[in-house]
């Protein structure tokens, strides 16, 4: 596992180098998630809808869904659509 050191600006932002970002598939104006462990912040590429639905396995259930399946739908839109 590399570390590499980077700066944050006024906004918050985070520029992420290009070996970096292509060692993992992050692409310029795509999608990235990141999730928080303990006190560090992980930068993952976007889930893929395949990967998506293995996840989700066993949490579906019967009666109302805790989430509107529309919201849902919407993830999966191009950011275009979105707008």
């Amino acid at each position: 596992m590399s570390t590499e050191e980077v700066t944050i600006d006024k906004k918050g932002r985070v520029l992420i180098p290009k070996e970096l970002r292509d060692k993992v598939g992050l692409q310029a104006g795509g999608k990235a998630r990141l999730k928080i462990e303990k006190k560090n912040i992980i930068i993952m590429p976007p889930i893929s809808p395949e990967e998506f639905i293995k996840e989700m396995e066993g949490c579906i259930r019967e009666g109302t869904p805790a989430i509107d399946p529309l919201k849902l739908k919407k993830m999966w839109e191009p950011a275009e659509k979105q707008k």
